[in-house]
């Protein structure tokens, strides 16, 4: 079996999902889904401790030359990179699908 990655979640990733999770529970009035979509967060981002080159390199520049990759979850994209030398993956934004992702890169590495 292969060895597991400590996952970290960095804050700025920490705050999108916060970001989210609130607008969904009090600007949409869903609380149900909100908390739904925390869950969905949460399953995701643990299951990223095994194999978590599963996911293909990321498009957006200049996190897809660092070697970074998302996963959906629900209407979001979860972008991570992985050091497989100390076996970690970081977290390091969390991205409504709708938006525009290499705007929203850009705006997150200036």
């Amino acid at each position: 079996m292969s060895e597991k990655f400590k996952v970290i979640i960095t804050p700025e990733a920490q705050d999108d999902i916060r970001n989210s999770v609130m607008y969904i529970a009090h600007e949409l009035a869903n609380p149900q889904a909100a908390i739904a979509l925390q869950n969905e967060f949460r399953k995701e981002i643990t299951s990223l401790e095994t194999m978590p080159s599963r996911y293909k390199v990321v498009d957006e520049q200049p996190w897809g030359a660092l070697g970074g990759r998302k996963v959906k979850v629900k209407n979001h994209y979860v972008y991570y990179v992985t050091d497989d030398e100390n076996k970690t993956v970081s977290v390091i934004a969390v991205i409504y699908v709708r938006m525009d992702q290499q705007v929203q890169v850009d705006e997150r590495t200036k």
